[in-house]
């Protein structure tokens, strides 16, 4: 009632009824009779009747498939997507989708099925610290998914899902809790493998990316802004594959959907038609007006690393040059007066960059004499060679270029788990964010 606006005209009584104001005359001319027309009266019959046979006779020979369509409608589900702030009624197409049986007789399953095949392998992961007070209270600091890859309690996520937790907790899908440990987690992935103590756990099967192609079924399954929604399913297609994001300053290649991930599906699953998890859920793109755009990585990238990490407790056999660096652009160029290239903040120790003689301020402006600019640059050639290879760095070291020749060495995990050979800093602008 407070927008509501009136005015004491409104609900004034009057003691005489008003008359009529005649300050205004409005002249309305005569209408002209119009002359009867039979003929174009035929006509118009005509042509219903005309429109109306035509629809018939089609209705009668497409009746028959409009039939079949409506009863896979209806045995299969009508389900409703949510697009921005506009709520509305789809039909799920996932129903009409011919996917073929596989190569190896693979038969694809309905979206029903893999609900209930899939479903209860993915569990909800909460991400508790400790704040250090008065009362030294341990806390949520966020939460996510995970999948169930063996019966007695392995457990793939992300690796920002548990980044930083004294406390992990784990909430399978009948509501039951256990808390897990960290077998290990990569950053350069953002995979992390994590168990609890249990067994006889429901588990999904970790199918190929590979030969997934654009336009195949995606159903995305996990816990969306927390516990409260756990278990939810959407659906869509594969979108795009072997897609290069930038996030945090870390690069990832991924697979694109446009089922729905939000915050808190990170660490879920992205499943195929055969009820096969095909990448874990992970980054969503957010900006203004923009829907539909939800990463995984994928699953062929994820498996030796899972290996790994439940083996060696880290990714074996990754070379390392042992630095922190920052890019220096060609506006900090300008600025410092100094080439544009890789600018050394700090060294590991005992690292192959430190033995071979390179030094904080240094600014590495090639690599095995390939001009570089960026870390990921650096990355790239670097991941080209294995541990024990030797890369030549050319710095520009007080005005001068010196040609350095390093030694890789292997990367494992540092003590604080927090630190990468990448320069620091989240990418401005880039409107892509880890689903936490």
């Amino acid at each position: 009632m407070d927008e509501y606006k009136w005015y004491p005209d409104d609900y004034q009584m009057h003691s005489q009824p008003r008359q009529p104001d005649k300050s205004m005359i409005v002249y309305q001319p005569p209408r002209k009779q119009r002359k009867s027309r039979p003929w174009l009266v035929a006509m118009v019959t005509a042509l219903i009747t005309s429109l109306v046979c035509t629809g018939a006779f089609t209705a009668f020979l497409f009746t028959p498939v409009l039939q079949n369509q409506i009863g896979k409608l209806a045995s299969g589900s009508a389900i409703i997507y949510r697009d921005g702030s506009d709520m509305r009624n789809k039909v799920d197409v996932s129903g009409l989708i011919n996917q073929p049986v596989s190569a190896d007789g693979k038969t694809p399953l309905s979206v029903v099925d893999i609900a209930r095949q899939v479903g209860p392998a993915v569990v909800g992961i909460i991400n508790k610290t400790q704040v250090n007070g008065f009362l030294n209270q341990t806390v949520d600091q966020g939460s996510g998914s995970g999948i169930i890859i063996s019966a007695d309690g392995y457990i793939v996520t992300n690796n920002h899902v548990v980044e930083g937790a004294s406390e992990v907790k784990v909430i399978l899908s009948n509501k039951e809790e256990y808390s897990a440990r960290l077998i290990g987690a990569d950053l350069r992935t953002d995979i992390a493998v994590i168990k609890i103590e249990a067994s006889a756990l429901p588990t999904a099967v970790l199918g190929n990316s590979s030969g997934v192609q654009v336009g195949e079924l995606a159903v995305a399954i996990g816990n969306p802004l927390g516990q409260e929604l756990a278990g939810s399913l959407t659906t869509g297609i594969i979108s795009a594959v072997n897609r290069t994001i930038a996030v945090d300053n870390q690069e990832y290649t991924l697979l694109q959907t446009d089922a729905a991930i939000n915050p808190g599906n990170s660490g879920g699953a992205l499943v195929n038609a055969y009820g096969e998890v095909i990448g874990i859920n992970s980054v969503k793109m957010a900006a203004n007006g923009v829907e539909g755009l939800g990463f995984a990585i994928p699953s062929d990238i994820a498996k030796p690393v899972i290996n790994d990490l439940i083996e060696h407790g880290y990714v074996q056999g990754r070379p390392l040059i042992g630095l922190v660096g920052r890019n220096i652009t060609a506006d900090m160029s300008r600025y410092y007066k100094m080439p544009e290239g890789i600018y050394v903040i700090e060294l590991e120790p005992f690292s192959g960059a430190e033995l071979g003689g390179i030094k904080p301020g240094d600014v590495i402006v090639k690599c095995n004499g390939t001009a570089i600019k960026t870390v990921n640059e650096l990355n790239a050639i670097r991941d080209q060679h294995k541990a024990g290879d030797t890369v030549t760095l050319t710095v520009s070291r007080n005005g001068s270029e010196t040609d350095i020749p390093v030694k890789l060495t292997e990367e494992k995990p540092a003590a604080d788990n927090g630190r990468s050979n990448n320069s620091g800093g989240r990418l401005p602008g880039n409107g892509f964010y880890f689903n936490r």
